[in-house]
């Protein structure tokens, strides 16, 4: 049972990193260092010189170091395909008795399946918008899915945890709107970011502001959204903090982290639209996204575990 609990928490923190990873193979523009899949310029070791390129393959493809990003991104992808796949045996092995464990286990794994195929999609679509955000769109999925087993296995373990918490009862609903709001707010963003890469490679010569004052009313949707969500986090903190007794540390931490990650966001957000679209910060705007939807995932699988308060 220790294995199983060091590899769900080795397949979140991969998986983690693998998103960082994927964001940061989007904003180097490497998505298409590799033009076929799943080898790269037809070779499973990517290509060191361009001599070493196959002849049916146009040479002006051709860059090292996107090249290199890209089979980096592919490789570190198959590695948490494998530590998911052990995590799945292990947990059917020991907890297969437990539909809160098993399900969310065996999606996990599919969807995992499922995201492989995509990025052969990928390729073969030549990074069309649309997949790229499914793509990402099932990674949250899959991360969220994998915190909340971390989750419920740590319990397992220690039965007591906030047995001694009572929140209100109705907050179910807090969460979900929270959650649901949160991934169309992360969609929205990328569909953003790729409307602007595609009117930067019809108009390279303008500049950013331009290039987002194009976009239209998207750019007031993601900040109206934006504002949505700090008020549900506000009303969350207060929920937890100030309606609830005894609440746990957990609970009292990720609700003032919660915040303090939203005013990041706010921060890094006005910082693209107001001085440039950087593409450093655009990587963490959306990795921090991914933070915040899985401290979601962990309060409400605290919430439900705890003592409720009739309201």
């Amino acid at each position: 049972m220790t294995s199983f609990r060091n590899f769900i928490f080795l397949s979140t923190g991969l998986t983690y990193l693998l998103i960082f990873i994927g964001g940061l193979v989007r904003v180097a523009g490497a998505g298409m260092g590799c033009p076929d899949w799943p080898k790269c310029f037809g070779r499973w070791i990517p290509p060191t010189s361009i001599e070493q390129i196959p002849s049916h393959i146009d040479p002006a493809t051709f860059n090292i170091v996107l090249a290199w990003i890209e089979y980096c991104n592919r490789l570190f992808g198959a590695i948490v395909g494998l530590s998911i796949t052990i995590t799945l045996f292990l947990g059917l092995k020991h907890y297969s008795h437990l539909p809160h464990i098993k399900w969310p286990l065996i999606s996990a794994f599919g969807l995992t399946l499922f995201e492989g195929w995509l990025g052969s999609v990928l390729i073969d679509t030549v990074l069309n918008p649309v997949t790229i955000t499914l793509h990402l769109f099932f990674a949250l999925i899959i991360v969220m899915l994998l915190l909340y087993v971390s989750q419920e296995a740590y319990y397992l373990d220690n039965p007591d945890a906030e047995k001694q918490s009572k929140y209100p009862s109705n907050m179910k609903a807090l969460f979900g709107l929270l959650a649901f709001t949160l991934l169309f707010e992360v969609i929205l963003g990328t569909e953003i970011r790729g409307g602007l890469e595609m009117i930067r490679k019809e108009n390279p010569m303008v500049n950013s502001q331009f290039l987002i004052d194009m976009l239209g009313p998207f750019k007031y949707a993601h900040s109206i959204l934006g504002f949505f969500i700090t008020v549900l986090c506000a009303l969350l903190w207060y929920r937890v903090v100030k309606q609830s007794l005894n609440p746990s540390n957990l609970m009292v931490q990720t609700s003032t982290g919660l915040l303090l990650l939203i005013m990041v966001q706010i921060i890094t957000g006005e910082v693209l639209v107001f001085f440039d679209v950087i593409p450093l910060i655009q990587l963490f705007h959306l990795w921090i996204a991914s933070w915040i939807l899985g401290i979601i995932s962990v309060q409400y699988c605290a919430w439900k575990r705890s003592g409720l308060i009739d309201e």
